[in-house]
Formats: C-alpha cells, sequence, structure tokens
C-alpha cells in the first residue's frame, strides 16, 4: 500500500466517525492550546519584566539596613556617600532618598504627596524624563532651596497645562507652612498608574532637594538608604561586600548594612516565573497525555469494528506491515490536525490574553514547532499498540467475525 493511499484511507476512516473523532481530538487540542498559551504568556510576562528591569536600570545596588532598628549612631547620613564613593572606585553614579508624606494646598483643594527627598543624581539612576522644566541640581541641594518637581497628571488636573515652571504651591509638613516652586515636571513612565496618578484620593509623587526635606521633617538626616549604578559586567557582591566594610568601619560597628541589586530582583522573579510557568506546563502535558490514552481508545475501538475489513486486507494479500503503517497514519494524522488546531488557538490565545493584561505578546517559534512535533510523536506512541492489535488478527478468524 502507498503512502498516499494509507493517508486517504486515514481520513476516510476518521470521516466515517466525525463526531467520535472530534471528542478524540478535543484532548490532544487542549494540551497543545495549553502548552502554546502557557508558553506565550510566561515568554511575554519575563520579556515584559527584563524590559521595565532596563528602564529602571539593571545595574543599580542598593545599600540599606539588614535591621530597621539601628541606633541613631548606626543610621546612613549624607557624610557617607563620600564613604561608599572611597571604597568602590568603579561607581558610575550615586544617589540617596527618603520619603516622606505631607499635602498640598491648591486654592479651597488639597491633596496628599509622597514626597521622594532625593540628590541631583537620582535623575541620572532612575529613567526619568522631563515633560517641562529640570530637576534640581547639586546648587538646589546645597542651599536647601524650597522647590519641588512634581508629575505632569498633577500639572494638568490643578493648572491645566503641563507647563507650570515658576507657579508657587503651598506644602504642608510636620513642622509648618511652606511655599514651594515648581521648577519640573516628570512624564509618567507607566500608563498603568496613569488613573492612579490622575487621582485626587491617591497622594501625588513630587521630588524635592534632600536637604529641604529633612529640614522640613525636624531636621531628620538619617537616610533610607545608598544607591550606587556599577557597569554591567562588575561583580556587584564584590563591589557591594567592600562597600559594606568601609561603612562598618567607619561606624565602628558589625553586621550592620546589607546590599541588593536590581539584578537580583530580576532573576529572583523571573525564576518565580519559571517555576509557575513549569507547574502549569507539567498539567497542560499531562493533559496531552490524556488526550493521547484517549486516541489509545478510539483506535482499539476502530480495530473491534473493522476486524472483518481487516481479515479480507489480509486475504487479499496486505501484510502486516501494511496494516501498522494505516492505523498509526490514522493516529498520527489525527495528532496532526488536533495540534495544528492547538497551536493556532494557543496563539491567539496568548495573543488575546497579552492584549487583556497590556504586555507584548511573545510567541517562541521553537516551542511552537516542538508542541507540532510532540503531538505527531504522540500519534506515532499512542498508534502502535492498536496498530500492532489489528496486525496481530487471524485472518481466518477476522473473515468469521459478525
Amino acid at each position: 500500500m502507498s503512502f498516499l493511499e494509507s493517508i486517504r484511507q486515514a481520513l476516510d476512516s476518521l470521516r466515517a466517525n466525525k463526531l467520535r473523532s472530534i471528542l478524540t481530538m478535543i484532548g490532544i487540542v487542549m494540551g497543545v492550546f495549553s502548552i502554546i498559551t502557557i508558553m506565550a504568556i510566561g515568554n511575554a510576562t519575563e520579556e515584559y519584566i527584563n524590559s521595565q528591569f532596563e528602564k529602571i536600570g539593571a545595574n543599580v545596588l542598593t545599600i540599606g539596613y539588614k535591621n530597621m532598628n539601628v541606633d541613631n549612631d548606626e543610621r546612613l547620613y549624607l557624610e557617607d556617600i563620600e564613604t561608599v564613593k572611597k571604597a568602590a572606585r568603579e561607581i558610575k553614579n550615586v544617589t540617596t532618598y527618603i520619603q516622606r508624606t505631607g499635602t498640598f494646598r491648591l486654592d479651597t483643594k488639597t491633596r496628599g504627596a509622597l514626597v521622594y527627598g532625593t540628590t541631583a543624581q537620582y535623575k541620572d539612576i532612575t529613567p526619568m524624563e522631563m515633560a517641562a522644566g529640570r530637576f534640581f541640581t547639586d546648587f538646589d541641594v546645597s542651599s536647601r532651596l524650597k522647590v519641588v518637581v512634581v508629575d505632569e497628571y498633577f500639572a494638568k488636573r490643578y493648572f491645566n497645562k503641563v507647563d507650570i515652571i515658576g507657579e508657587v504651591v503651598q506644602f504642608k509638613a510636620p513642622s509648618g507652612n511652606y511655599k514651594l516652586k515648581i521648577i519640573g515636571v516628570t512624564k509618567s513612565i507607566n500608563e498603568a498608574m496613569a488613573s492612579l496618578l490622575d487621582n485626587e484620593d491617591f497622594p501625588t509623587q513630587v521630588y524635592m532637594p534632600i536637604t529641604t526635606v529633612q529640614q522640613m521633617y525636624y531636621n531628620n538626616r538619617t537616610l533610607d538608604s545608598i544607591l550606587v549604578t556599577l557597569d554591567k559586567e562588575e561583580d556587584y557582591k564584590e563591589v557591594g561586600d567592600r562597600i559594606v566594610r568601609a561603612l562598618e568601619i567607619s561606624k565602628g560597628k558589625r553586621d550592620i548594612y546589607m546590599t541588593y541589586s536590581t539584578q537580583d530582583s530580576q532573576e529572583i522573579l523571573s525564576s518565580i516565573i519559571g517555576v509557575v510557568s513549569a507547574v502549569l506546563l507539567v498539567i497542560a502535558i499531562i493533559t496531552l497525555i490524556v488526550g493521547g490514552i484517549g486516541i489509545v481508545n478510539i483506535l482499539l475501538v476502530s480495530v473491534t469494528e473493522r476486524i472483518r475489513e481487516i481479515g479480507i486486507r489480509k486475504a487479499l494479500g496486505a501484510r502486516k506491515k501494511d496494516i501498522i503503517f494505516q492505523f498509526i497514519t490514522e493516529s498520527i494524522i489525527m495528532t496532526g490536525i488536533s495540534g495544528s488546531i492547538g497551536i493556532f488557538l494557543g496563539v491567539l490565545g496568548g495573543n488575546i490574553i497579552s492584549q487583556i493584561i497590556q504586555i507584548p505578546p511573545v510567541v517562541d517559534v521553537p516551542v511552537v514547532v516542538g508542541a507540532f512535533l510532540g503531538s505527531v510523536a504522540l500519534g506515532l506512541i499512542f498508534g502502535v499498540y492498536p496498530a500492532k492489535k489489528a496486525a496481530d488478527l487471524d485472518p481466518i478468524e477476522s473473515l468469521r467475525y459478525e
């Protein structure tokens, strides 16, 4: 029997039992669909996370406290930045920040604020873009100027425009009320946060010189952390250990500080996504195997229904390998068609879900090819036993079968 003839007979057999064939194929379709969708979403999520870390800089090293309950003489201060610079000459940029809360008063309205007191170098470490004006300078910091940088949503909501450079706003801090001059307006880097940033019930995010913020909050000079940037090829752990050692020597204390990098966070998130994807992938493969067992079942039923046909074919000279080839061809065609449908639905589903969660879809071609070849291999593996059973039938007994 020729290859084309086997394919034709296999298709005729599937058409003869359309409903049964479709129900059997659903298991394979769902398995392949699950694999493609899971891998597409997993890859898309990982790509999105990596792109976000690229924006914020995957080469940022943060020096913080092992335990927040430390004495004042163990806390970090602006003077400690010089110690950090001397300990690691390979540092590109260094900055720090403190986080406080306050309230803006705009005519009859008030708006809560999340205040970042930082240095002029902060803009070189974070992906900050200015929509108008400028960020503050070293002079602004050293002079403790009462200046502020706000976001574009704040500007649009309360001034109906982005360019509000030179406007003065009232700010209430624990130590009193202050008049702040707006010198810059930042662009939003995350559209998903737009509705929150533009919501009056949500605190607006602003930046001020760290010395100004310290003065507003009862001259509390302690820092939350120190941030430095390094070249990607640098050994983050070695540099971090060196900085911690230098700081602890200067304080005369030990086991106070720790360092962590955005690279560490990126690796942790990627590993978590990988584990979750792997677990879901195992579940999808189990679904695929269950679908394969369904194919074994349908082919065994087909063998039983076609015993007389098999006997006639053997009587006319069909060899064992012809019978085996025919049933394996049926199995492969069934899983091949199922795999193709599953791939189409998986790619479509991955794109739809990516659009819903607003991340760029990523379809990995090797995964698609692997899923198709896997479904075909499944047809080959699960088609062997029914095919062999059909081939081993005795032709005389088969012809007598009713």
